[in-house]
């Protein structure tokens, strides 16, 4: 081959490489102004005011009150109230009225939640029950506003097929809009694919041992890492994932110390702080599957919302 030939493919190659970082970390438009919306809607506060004199103008004030309400994430433990306003609980409440809780969800919009397509497989029946504002399950002393909202109806991602977990994203629509206050308001959705992102927040309401298997009321929170494409090597190929890890679809998060996701985390988001506004977060993740709960430097698999927005935008269309 000749130098000419040689040159003109790393020059195309280098091309195609800066072409897919650009479109990879490309900040969808409509999303920032939705982002920003909701964060206008929960946190800046207009008020009027004049001289006391006739004809005078009338000045306009905002006062902004986006603060955090926590330092940044160091390890992880319980949640502070009104940290994750987004978070979301899925259930199934039964004839009796009675509910088991099974999986998490992020809510996106004032009627619809982010979650995985494979909690619509639980063995506790379908989806139809959604708590947000909560804090600490069975107790009315934990400065939290929970409600509950029957749920309308849910659309998994066509490709998902079950067993499989590849394309593990779910919408599902609340039956009734969720008014927005400190206690619940959506995250917003990425601003890029969370190539680059060093570390995560992972929330969840799941169990905090695998064995002995520790129940949990309380929402926790750890900080996680960016394996990059590590899973390629220590996910197996099996019935949930016969081709193995998908490094487009999904992403590879973990930790070298005993920090992970677990069961009843699946449908919650891993998140980031949003660059601008500190108190929003973006959901760049939805807890899909791991290999082993509260492994060391065994990484789980993240459905990557980042992929799916083209999809996601059009379940936010439906009102």
């Amino acid at each position: 081959m000749s130098s000419a030939i040689f040159a003109k493919i790393v020059q195309l190659g280098g091309a195609l490489l800066v072409l897919f970082v650009a479109r990879a970390s490309a900040q969808d438009p409509d999303i920032a102004r939705t982002c920003t919306a909701y964060k206008k809607s929960v946190w800046e506060e207009t008020s009027e005011f004049s001289f006391l004199i006739e004809n005078a103008p009338i000045i306009y004030k905002t006062l902004d009150k986006c603060t955090s309400y926590a330092p940044l994430i160091i390890g992880g433990g319980p949640a502070l109230p009104k940290e994750f306003p987004h978070a979301v609980r899925l259930g199934h409440k039964d004839d009796k009225g009675e509910v088991e809780w099974f999986c998490g969800g992020t809510l996106i919009s004032d009627r619809h939640v982010l979650t995985a397509a494979h909690c619509h497989y639980s063995p506790q029946g379908s989806v139809n029950i959604a708590r947000l504002g909560d804090l600490e399950f069975d107790t009315n002393n934990d400065d939290a506003e929970p409600e509950d909202f029957d749920v309308k109806d849910f659309t998994a991602h066509p490709g998902f097929s079950y067993p499989a977990i590849y394309n593990d994203i779910s919408v599902v629509r609340l039956i009734r809009p969720v008014t927005f206050n400190d206690y619940k308001h959506p995250a917003c959705l990425p601003f890029d694919d969370g190539r680059l992102v060093p570390s995560f927040i992972a929330i969840g309401w799941g169990q905090l041992e695998i064995v002995p298997r520790t129940e949990n009321k309380k929402l926790q929170k750890v900080k996680l890492y960016n394996y990059g494409t590590r899973c390629r090597i220590t996910a197996d190929r099996n019935d949930e994932l016969p081709e193995g890890y998908n490094a487009t679809t999904q992403l590879c998060i973990g930790s070298n110390e005993h920090k992970d996701t677990c069961n009843g985390d699946s449908g919650g988001p891993v998140l980031i702080y949003h660059k601008d506004y500190p108190c929003m977060y973006h959901v760049m993740g939805i807890t899909s599957i791991g290999v082993a709960c509260d492994t060391p430097d065994l990484p789980a698999m993240y459905t990557r919302v980042h992929f799916y927005l083209d999809w996601i935008k059009q379940q936010l269309a439906k009102n």
